[in-house]
């Protein structure tokens, strides 16, 4: 498909999610704070990414 980079947005309260793209090969590349209200909390935005270089080791 030739691209170049894929990303993705998680919320902070989904950690499973977040092992599992970090185990694909996807890093951290931004924070949204205090993005969603849930459950009377406020949680973040996780913004992730990989680089067709890294997802293609």
């Amino acid at each position: 498909m030739n691209m170049h980079k894929v990303k993705l947005r998680v919320f902070s309260f989904n950690e499973r999610a977040i092992k599992s793209y970090e185990k694909c090969g996807f890093k951290v590349e931004g924070i949204l704070k205090d993005e969603i209200f849930k459950d009377g909390k406020y949680y973040d935005e996780v913004l992730m990414a990989v680089f067709e270089k890294e997802f293609n080791q």
